[in-house]
């Protein structure tokens, strides 16, 4: 995706769940669907990918998998925000780390897991 001024950029780490649970719960929770492990919404893109760094912390920075999400920030507040709620309720563990945690549930999910 090309950037611009406008774009953002937001990881979203998830633990608890496989690849393609994650990647059907982010299409189910856009109501969009999945091109192999890609959700685009409206000018998003979210990339479902093992982390290149798990297992190397203990906290969930080292989980298992990680979204990779780009496009606008207004659109991506609302995406990430569904994806986390959906994520949560259906029993997954999941953290987002980006500039706006705070427009976010639960400040991204940071909270939830923080010993």
């Amino acid at each position: 995706m090309t950037g611009t001024e406008d774009n953002d950029y937001c990881a979203v780490f998830v633990q608890g769940a496989s690849r393609q649970d994650v990647t059907g719960l982010v299409a189910a929770a856009l109501g969009v669907p999945a091109d192999e492990y890609t959700v685009r919404f409206g000018d998003l893109e979210l990339d479902i990918q093992p982390n290149p760094d798990a297992g190397l912390a203990d906290e969930f920075v080292g989980w298992p998998l990680k979204i990779d999400v780009e496009g606008r920030r207004a659109t991506m507040v609302d995406a990430v925000s569904r994806f986390l709620t959906a994520a949560w309720d259906a029993g997954y563990q999941a953290v987002a780390a980006c500039d706006f945690e705070s427009e976010l549930p639960e400040l991204g999910g940071y909270p939830r897991y923080r010993a």
